[in-house]
């Protein structure tokens, strides 16, 4: 009898939520393309954060959460072969930033390390290794801070130059390292270490040396603009709110900037924030 009971009140129950899952189902909006209030047609619903992630209906982005955000017909992505248009509130929410692409002075802080060796009574040779990749940013006349680990907190300034016939670089390239000696001369300043003496004890010292590098009137791009899917690298130039991918020949890596040597122009903007996530919904929109 019990049994009997209980399979009753399942039943009705059963049938009481069927017919609740019908009601909100006619009630439900169509799963179809909808109209905007004001008369502009909704395309789809996408997440802002994560632009690959759309719907033909309002929801949640299932990986953030947020709120899927409606794309209209004229702010659709306008996708061109390697490019994208993002809505406003897309690019506002994956915190989209984008910087100028203008002529500046390129700096670079060169970190090298050799030896001290004794070049006569007052002076001294700080000889060190400058690896292939790094010569294009050494020159005649530039200061080396050199510091010796001996002497914590204290630093020497030497000088990249000739002296009489001997170059300042090795002409030999030494192929196993991919590296040449370059020397730098600074006045014997006698180091003094401890108890051990003076100028002596400067002959063979391990020494380090940082030279601050500049290449004046470059055409820059931010580093953080630049990306290499593929291993090429490319940026996105911002073209009125649509994102275009762009291949670049790149020349010197300063600190902060790398030296453009084709495919922008002064003035353009490319994007250095958000640039990975739009490279993304690119890929997936273009069918790569």
């Amino acid at each position: 009898m019990k049994t009997k009971i209980i399979l009753i009140i399942l039943l009705v129950a059963a049938i009481a939520g069927t017919g609740t899952w019908w009601m909100a189902f006619r009630r439900a909006p169509a799963v179809s393309v909808a109209t905007a209030p004001a008369g502009r047609k909704i395309l789809y619903y996408q997440s802002a954060m994560h632009p690959w992630i759309k719907s033909d209906k309002p929801g949640k982005c299932p990986i953030c959460g947020m709120d899927l955000v409606p794309i209209y017909a004229d702010e659709a992505n306008m996708n061109t072969t390697g490019g994208i248009t993002l809505s406003p509130a897309s690019a506002s929410t994956i915190h989209v930033q984008t910087d100028v692409v203008e002529r500046r002075t390129l700096r670079h802080t060169l970190r090298v390390a050799g030896t001290i060796s004794v070049n006569s009574w007052t002076t001294a040779w700080f000889t060190f290794d400058a690896y292939q990749r790094d010569l294009p940013w050494f020159k005649v006349g530039q200061t080396v801070e050199v510091t010796v680990p001996s002497l914590p907190g204290k630093f020497f300034i030497a000088q990249i130059k000739r002296h009489g016939t001997q170059p300042y670089a090795d002409e030999k390239f030494d192929e196993t390292t991919d590296s040449t000696k370059v020397r730098a001369e600074l006045s014997n300043p006698g180091i003094g270490t401890g108890d051990f003496g003076a100028w002596k004890l400067f002959y063979n010292f391990y020494a380090e040396g940082r030279v601050l590098a500049d290449a004046p009137d470059v055409l820059t791009v931010p580093r953080s603009a630049v990306i290499w899917p593929g291993g090429q690298p490319i940026v996105y130039v911002d073209v009125g709110g649509h994102y275009e991918s762009r291949s670049v020949k790149l020349g010197r890596a300063g600190d902060e900037f790398w030296e453009v040597l084709g495919g922008l122009k002064e003035n353009e903007k490319v994007v250095t924030t958000g640039n990975l996530l739009i490279d993304s919904e690119a890929q997936l929109a273009n069918g790569h």
